[in-house]
């Protein structure tokens, strides 16, 4: 595996932000200075001041720093401390947007207004949230919506928190942004900022996808089909990326501990993934340091999930001693076919694919709740869409042709795909998100999912606005995480004696989970090379799905597709 690592704040296929990661591509220089245990706050920043450093983020909760070394000889002076374990470079985690289908034109068409109906008996709403359906949700309903004394953690770009869906529950004293970027422009000016792409320093969401989620969790039950699984809790929203740049994994640090520090927050999403190379020191210390913040969250009694990742590679769960620690339930990228990711036909294989033995960052960490992804139903497609998977038209609750699986997964949870559940390039038209293929949501009608033509068409976010607010659909294990984290915030809000005890919580949600899914979708197929549909070559294969042998039901769903009803009880 190359030294690197891919982190995707998954909106879907259509825009992600995809990171590389090394000590060269830090541009802010921030390292990460690790102490002893017995090492006070004060004493930390003591130390990293006279070396001649700055403290950019505060991690003293799992011992550490991150600090901008502003003098020459900073890693000596400050190693010198009997108190200083380590140092090493913080992750940056830039932003691409792509997508795996054809560039579509146009944008997605929406109901109208819809305000004022009953949302249960609203005839948009089995067309807007089928994934509502698969959950039994409206059925949990019956006993509750959610209550606001239940606040969820969202890490992510941000929420437009005056968006109709959204207002009124997003508590503003909760959460807060944690890209430091007054600090940073102090430190290197504003023209130095502005050319690393760090253009988004306010609060708000200007990506979209933090909207998104915190509306999948908690949108309001207004009568328009944009509800969320639990309409009843409140959001906390924690900005740790910026839009079209992503961000440093000191600021996900920083939101995590600081969700996990409040008393008012019960759980943590995280839509977002990242793959870090167990051969590099560097990322190993990266990877141990989520795990200390996620043991934290856990001996707070927060539990935490997260995506399982878009790369549909296999993820093992394994038993790994990473520089001297032994972990139990890591979750580490196939070294077999199965961990090479999607491949786009014309690619011509480079190492970016190649996640064999990947440490997945955060769902693959020890204690969190990884997610798997589920579509709806297979769409009827046209003749040239293969034979053999045109079979398997009106199948449910397939696993997702983008998503992660392996027996690192905990549940399975809807997340969308596109019409015919095959990567567009082999779907070819009609293979839309738009309707009731995608997962629909709240999105920032200024953020780059709708104001990017790429990203807002049919294929892809199929944005729209209604009296306003902008809305779409999206597909990924983004969406899946947080179908799953609003499950778990009906449950706590139906079973208040299973807040502050996480165990419990994804023990309640495994045994109740829906075991009858038949999954028909395959991993990625290495002795494929066929071109895509519209001529475009795949000489190394791992373009295109296995459509002869499923991946069984374990590594598809874990312990099955979260059921809402049956959770709460």
């Amino acid at each position: 595996m190359k030294r690197r690592t891919l982190l995707v704040a998954v909106c879907g296929i259509a825009c992600v932000f995809a990171g590389s990661a090394s000590a060269a591509g830090n541009p802010f220089g921030v390292t990460v200075v690790r102490f002893t245990p017995q090492t006070t706050p004060a004493q930390m920043r003591a130390q990293v001041v006279a070396a001649g450093g700055i403290v950019l983020a505060d991690l003293s909760q799992i011992d550490a720093l991150a600090v901008v070394p502003r003098a020459s000889g900073f890693n000596a002076r400050v190693s010198v401390n009997r108190s200083v374990t380590d140092l090493f470079p913080d992750t940056l985690f830039t932003s691409d947007h792509f997508a795996d289908g054809p560039r579509g034109g146009g944008q997605g068409h929406g109901p109208g207004d819809g305000a004022g109906s009953d949302p249960v008996a609203d005839p948009w709403h089995s067309l807007f949230q089928w994934d509502d359906d698969r959950m039994d949700v409206q059925r949990a309903w019956r006993s509750t919506t959610g209550d606001r004394s239940i606040a969820v953690a969202v890490l992510d770009t941000g929420v437009d928190a005056n968006h109709r869906e959204l207002r009124g529950v997003v508590d503003p004293r909760l959460g807060g942004n944690f890209i430091p970027c007054s600090d940073l422009i102090a430190l290197y000016g504003l023209g130095v900022i502005d050319r690393k792409g760090l253009r988004d320093c306010r609060d708000g969401d200007f990506e979209g996808h933090g909207t998104w989620v915190a509306s999948r969790i908690a949108g309001a039950l207004n009568g328009f089909a944009s509800n969320g699984v639990a309409p009843g809790v409140k959001i906390g929203s924690y900005k740790v990326m910026a839009a079209g740049l992503g961000g440093l994994s000191t600021w996900i640090l920083s939101g995590l501990l600081a969700a996990c520090s409040d008393p008012r927050i019960d759980l943590v999403n995280m839509s977002i993934e990242a793959y870090a190379d167990p051969s590099d020191p560097a990322q190993v210390d990266d990877f141990l340091l989520f795990k200390e913040a996620v043991d934290y969250c856990l001996s707070r009694g927060v539990p935490v999930f997260a995506a399982a990742g878009n790369a549909h590679v296999r993820v093992d769960r394994v038993n790994l001693t990473l520089a001297g620690q032994q972990l139990k339930g890591v979750g580490q990228v196939s070294l077999g076919p199965e961990g090479i990711a999607t491949v786009t036909p014309g690619t011509d294989f480079p190492e970016d694919f190649d996640l064999r033995g990947g440490l997945v960052i955060p769902g693959g960490v020890p204690g969190v709740t990884m997610v798997s992804a589920t579509a709806n139903a297979i769409g009827q497609a046209p003749a040239s869409v293969p034979l053999r998977w045109r079979s398997h038209v009106g199948a449910r609750d397939q696993l997702a042709y983008y998503s992660n699986y392996g027996s690192r997964v905990d549940l399975a949870a809807p997340g969308g795909a596109r019409a015919f559940e095959i990567p567009g390039y082999d779907g070819g038209p009609g293979d839309v998100l738009f309707g009731r293929w995608g997962s629909f949501g709240a999105l920032a009608k200024n953020g780059l999912i709708c104001t990017d033509p790429f990203e807002s068409s049919i294929s892809n976010a199929a944005c729209f606005t209604a009296r306003g607010d902008a809305y779409g659909w999206l597909q990924g294990t983004s969406m899946s995480a947080p179908n799953a984290a609003g499950v778990a915030a009906l449950v706590l809000s139906e079973h208040p004696e299973l807040v502050g005890r996480p165990a419990a919580l994804l023990r309640r949600l495994t045994d109740t989970a829906d075991r009858s899914p038949v999954n028909f979708m395959g991993p990625n197929d290495p002795d494929n090379a066929a071109p895509a549909l519209d001529g475009t070559p795949c000489p190394t294969a791992f373009c295109h799905v296995d459509q002869y042998d499923p991946i069984g039901f374990s590594d598809a769903y874990g312990a099955g597709l979260v059921d809402a009803a049956a959770a709460v009880g």
